[in-house]
């Protein structure tokens, strides 16, 4: 069991939730409940599952965990992807949040070719 805190691809991921809820702000208010609040509970569950496998008992388990993270980053990726096309979010803004999610998908795919 190791100190999730100090792995490098959930502080990568961690990073990415903090960024989709500051981009998110300025949704429109009839978004509150549809698209926004879906960026914002799966960029959550991207690091909040890469934390829970630090808890699970083989690395067998964790790279599970990890997999699960990676479907997540994935999901995210087309939910980014939607709201720039409803141009939610600016071409910068966009080109930012996807620079970084593929950043953590190469880190979680490496850590996970590591564990197994």
């Amino acid at each position: 069991m190791q100190d999730f805190r100090n792995l490098k691809v959930w502080q990568k991921a961690h990073e990415l939730t903090l960024l989709i809820y500051k981009l998110t702000l300025d949704f429109p208010r009839e978004e509150l409940f549809g698209l926004r609040n879906s960026l914002r509970k799966t960029s959550v569950d991207v690091p909040a599952y890469i934390a829970e496998g630090c808890g699970k008992p083989n690395d067998s388990e964790f790279s599970r965990s990890l997999y699960i993270a990676l479907s997540f980053a994935n999901r995210l990726e087309y939910y980014a992807l939607l709201a720039f096309d409803l141009e939610m979010f600016s071409k910068t803004d966009y080109e930012i949040i996807l620079t970084e999610i593929i950043e953590v998908k190469k880190m979680l795919h490496g850590f996970n070719q590591k564990l197994r």
